[in-house]
């Protein structure tokens, strides 16, 4: 399966481009951040931390969404999107 979206990180903003060809309804978007954190015994330690957002929007072939982020450590986007009759996913390592 092709990628239907390409994403880019800037200045506190993710910008989500539609680049399938087709109109696409974004249902979702997941966002997973990696943050340091102090565990129970005193050490510092990573933990992955996400936030969802519904979106329910229809993008054009070629348009792009803009969404402000509330953290910058952003490593990984689930975007949920329906593509005719089908709610599809896809997942974007950064």
């Amino acid at each position: 399966m092709s990628t239907k979206f390409s994403v880019k990180l800037l200045g506190g903003r993710l910008i989500l481009e539609n680049i399938s060809g087709r109109k696409l309804l974004i249902r979702e978007i997941i966002l997973r951040y990696k943050v340091s954190t102090i565990t129970p015994e005193k050490e510092v330690g990573l933990k992955t931390i996400s936030d969802e957002i519904r979106m329910e929007k229809e993008i054009e072939n070629n348009s792009k969404v803009e969404i402000p982020l509330t953290i910058n450590d952003v490593v990984e986007i689930s975007i949920i999107y329906k593509d005719g009759d089908f709610t599809l996913r896809e997942d974007i390592s950064l």
